[in-house]
């Protein structure tokens, strides 16, 4: 089974973590840095997972959501904000392209995962560790990932957990975000 997790940016020219979960008989994770949202969607067509993960606000309609108010003790901001309407109109647009090529997509909140699933810490590499001990193999014991890719990870994480039904959603038809169920 594969899931993806994105952890997108708002701009293009910025780096968006693409995490590639692979689940067999050990859980494996293959990262990378994209920028534009061809390069997003070429990725997906080659990998064709499971479901799609993003961690970036996937409905806009110019007003604060439900979902990010709940989520604020997480660390949510209000899509209003001119960085976030930014990354929000971007993965609004990038989420009805990934739609129109029939693959399955959800919104998540990847800070909210970490902290949820008890791997959070304002050390990235903390986190990374965390990770190898919960026996995630793959890039993230070859080398240091981005915070952009570990992002993408805990996004990817989420994907799976969703698949397996440990998971909530919350929100409303406004936007929802799954985090995890503990």
């Amino acid at each position: 089974m594969k899931i993806v997790g994105i952890d997108l940016a708002g701009n293009p020219g910025n780096d968006t973590g693409f995490c590639i979960l692979t689940v067999d008989d050990e859980k494996s994770v293959s990262t990378s840095i994209l920028k534009s949202d061809s390069e997003i969607l070429e990725r997906l067509k080659k990998v064709q997972p499971e479901i799609v993960a993003i961690d970036a606000p996937l409905i806009f309609d110019g007003r604060n959501r439900l979902c990010d108010e709940e989520l604020g003790e997480y660390g949510a901001l209000p899509v209003t904000l001119r960085g976030m309407e930014v990354l929000a109109k971007r993965g609004t647009s990038l989420a009805d392209k990934i739609r129109k090529s029939n693959l399955n997509i959800i919104e998540i909140f990847a800070t909210a995962s970490a902290k949820i699933l008890g791997f959070y810490d304002p050390d990235c590499r903390n986190m990374q560790k965390r990770l190898m001990e919960a026996k995630i193999s793959g890039d993230i014991d070859r080398r240091f990932l981005t915070k952009d890719e570990l992002d993408a990870v805990f996004a990817a994480i989420t994907g799976y957990l969703y698949l397996n039904g440990s998971t909530l959603e919350v929100g409303n038809d406004d936007g929802r975000i799954v985090i995890p169920r503990v």
